[in-house]
């Protein structure tokens, strides 16, 4: 379009040299002849200038056309887009996420072996809304919606429900609102994490989507083969091994003081005289980055057996890769002469970059839990774990295996062999 403009004012320059010379000889008396030969030319620049106006119009239109074509695809774009959230607050900041976490377990009794197709209750399938407003000064206002729907959970399949297991149906995980007021702390309310949730769980290896202190989750279900009865029993994985988490998710209020050089305090209270008391540490040292909680939990009226517990957990991860973890537990039961239930847990584990896809992470890890389900038991666990980040695709492809042997005073117990591989995609 800027060559077409150049062209009529250059052809317009030529004509006014052109009129302003038939002018000169027209007041000296040119001849004819020559006279007609400027008003040919005359005509001739005329002509063309009128055909590039025409194609300048032309261009102008096409150009007007591409506009508006941007426009709305610029507009369907924001429209179309999976984080073009609108809110009925116009102060607030919203964001939706989730995940969808399948696998493929394998388990062995001793006796038989069975595959199942399960979602993995390590880190379960699940949707959430985090909405955020800050009125100024140190203050936010928080609110946060999460639910999960698991089909055929991890650690409720067995020998005799092979599918169709679980709930089939929505789950709260998080009904929660927050004020959070900077120096003076954070005040929660509604249902949600407990101050001592999550406390027995601090893990830096990378591969706790596959293994990690709380080892029902991978295959909770399965049943041990009673060798005495050449039968199944009753008592399964879930029910031998506890990592003693507090008191999980509940309808509480909870308070989270200020961090002070890395420490965190916490409690909260449940509406039936349950409550908790929790301490957090985060800090970079040197080359070491370290996670550390411990907390002590009073269920009270909330639980039938269980009348307090002291758990903790400590990860320390160097940048070379290398990282430890190690949990350990007491459990006071109700109930006369019932033994203090308790447990020990560790892992050793790598990370690394060896391929362009992403980290690389490898573990393994061993755990005793003793007094769990009844006085004598004692149950022990060993595992591998590797875990492939795949940061482009926002996806962790995942293997496991772990090992699950029981010694009971109530019958000689084949061990139970786990395999589970499978894939977490975030969104």
């Amino acid at each position: 379009m800027k060559t077409v403009m150049v062209n009529i004012l250059r052809r317009m320059s030529v004509l006014a040299v052109v009129i302003g010379f038939m002018t000169a000889f027209s007041a000296y008396g040119a001849d004819p002849e020559t006279l007609d030969r400027l008003e040919k030319i005359i005509r001739q620049q005329q002509a063309q200038i009128e055909a590039q106006q025409k194609a300048l119009e032309q261009l102008q239109v096409q150009v007007q056309a591409l506009k508006n074509q941007r426009e709305v695809a610029s507009a369907e774009a924001a429209t179309d887009s999976p984080a073009a959230v609108k809110t009925g607050n116009p102060k607030a900041n919203v964001k939706v996420y989730g995940q969808v976490n399948k696998a493929v377990l394998f388990s062995d009794d001793g006796d038989n072996s069975n595959v199942y197709l399960v979602d993995n209750d390590n880190s379960s399938t699940r949707v959430g809304v985090l909405g955020t407003i800050k009125p100024g000064g140190n203050y936010e206002v928080g609110t946060r919606i999460e639910v999960e729907f698991q089909s055929n959970d991890s650690n409720l399949v067995n020998q005799n429900d092979k599918r169709g297991v679980g709930d089939n149906n929505f789950r709260k995980r998080h009904l929660d609102l927050w004020v959070d007021g900077g120096t003076i702390g954070k005040f929660s309310l509604g249902w949600g994490s407990t101050a001592s949730d999550g406390t027995s769980e601090m893990d830096l290896s990378g591969t706790s989507v596959v293994g990690y202190s709380s080892i029902g989750d991978m295959a909770g279900g399965q049943l041990f083969y009673d060798s005495d009865n050449n039968a199944l029993s009753v008592i399964n994985i879930g029910s031998v091994f506890s990592n003693m988490d507090g008191l999980g998710r509940d309808e509480r209020i909870r308070y989270d003081s200020p961090s002070f050089n890395g420490f965190v305090g916490s409690t909260s209270y449940i509406a039936d005289g349950g409550g908790d008391f929790a301490v957090r540490y985060t800090a970079q040292v040197d080359a070491f980055k370290l996670a550390a909680a411990a907390a002590y939990a009073n269920p009270g009226s909330t639980s039938e057996g269980i009348d307090d517990q002291l758990a903790g957990s400590v990860s320390v991860l160097h940048d070379s890769g290398f990282n430890g973890t190690f949990a350990m537990g007491t459990r006071d039961h109700k109930g006369p002469g019932r033994d203090d239930g308790g447990f020990f847990y560790t892992k050793f584990g790598y990370r690394a970059r060896w391929c362009p896809l992403g980290v690389t992470a490898m573990s393994i890890d061993f755990g005793r839990y003793s007094d769990i389900a009844a006085d004598g038991d004692d149950a022990d666990t060993f595992g591998f774990q590797m875990v492939q980040d795949i940061q482009g695709w926002g996806t962790e492809a995942y293997l496991g295996y772990r090992f699950h042997d029981l010694d009971s005073n109530g019958g000689d117990y084949d061990a139970i062999n786990a395999i589970m591989t499978g894939m977490r995609v975030k969104f």
